[in-house]
Formats: C-alpha cells, sequence, structure tokens
C-alpha cells in the first residue's frame, strides 16, 4: 500500500539571521526489506529513494513533495514523504508489529544559519551555523557561537498521516 506522512518543521528567525533549510531529512520507518520497525531511513529531496540505515540498502520510501513557505519571521518546512508500507512483525523483535505511522513517529530536520551581525563586522565564516530539530525535542534557541547574537527559535517537528 503507498502511504504518505507530511513533516512540517518551523524556525523564528530573527533580523540578524540568514537561513537555510537541508535537504536531508532522517525518518523512523518500519522497513519491509528488512523487516525491522523503527529503522532510520536518510531521505534527500530529489533522491529516488531513501537509505535504510539499519541494513544500508535502498528503501522505498522517499520525499515526493518539498513546501518552503516564509511569513515574516517564521521559515517553515514541510516535507511530503512516500512510502510503499506492508504489514509485517519484527523477527528480532517478537510481538513487535510494523504500522503505517508509529505510536512515537521520529523525524530530523536540518538546517543553516548565519550571522549578519558578523558578516557586517567582516568575518569570513559567518555562515557556519549547522543545526536540527528533533522529534521529541522541546523549544530551542540557537545563538551565533562568535557573538552571541540570537539567530533563530525552533520546536520540534510535526508528523502527520495524510490521504
Amino acid at each position: 500500500m503507498l502511504s504518505h506522512v507530511e513533516v512540517t518543521a518551523r524556525v523564528t528567525v530573527t533580523p540578524a539571521t540568514h537561513f537555510v533549510w537541508s535537504n536531508r531529512l532522517e525518518y523512523s520507518h518500519d522497513c519491509f526489506v528488512c523487516l525491522r520497525v523503527g529503522r532510520l531511513v536518510e531521505l534527500r529531496h530529489g533522491e529516488p529513494y531513501g537509505i535504510c540505515t539499519g541494513g544500508s540498502h535502498p528503501a522505498p520510501i522517499r520525499v515526493s513533495g518539498c513546501d518552503m513557505p516564509d511569513h515574516g519571521s517564521e521559515r517553515r518546512l514541510r516535507w511530503r514523504v512516500s512510502f510503499w508500507w506492508a504489514p509485517f512483525s519484527d523477527p528480532g523483535d517478537t510481538g513487535i508489529r510494523a504500522s503505517e505511522l508509529p505510536a512515537e513517529p521520529w523525524a530530523q530536520v536540518h538546517y543553516r544559519a548565519g550571522c549578519h551581525v558578523c558578516r557586517d563586522n567582516g568575518a569570513d565564516e559567518w555562515l557556519d551555523v549547522e543545526g536540527s530539530l528533533t522529534s521529541g525535542a522541546g523549544l530551542s534557541t540557537t545563538s551565533c557561537p562568535r557573538c552571541a547574537t540570537e539567530l533563530l527559535t525552533g520546536s520540534a517537528p510535526e508528523i502527520n498521516l495524510v490521504g
């Protein structure tokens, strides 16, 4: 069965921030290729399949859509992830069954940020803050490592099964 989830992440940036979403997404997925539940799958927008890190094999899951609207100081990223899914039992963990959307879905989205204060003061490497937003994490604030200017505040990504 072909299924879809949407992973949505949001950050609020300050005027001192240059912000870019990464094209990389990590997602916890029940992989019917290796028949294991809760495998970490690495996805990149534009790639035809994901990589299941448990067995380092191609997995029938991919980013099928990406939307990055800006609303003032809010930057939003919405990934549509499409995958083939079939029910199975995890042979390594008796009694654990796969599901379309786990009870506790997990995702990690990545970004890069830079500090305009450091750029305006002549710093060569002002675009060097790399970070991520992870499921289960609370609200987090990122500041410039050189001048301590607050750059952004982000929260855990939301994951929803869609039709």
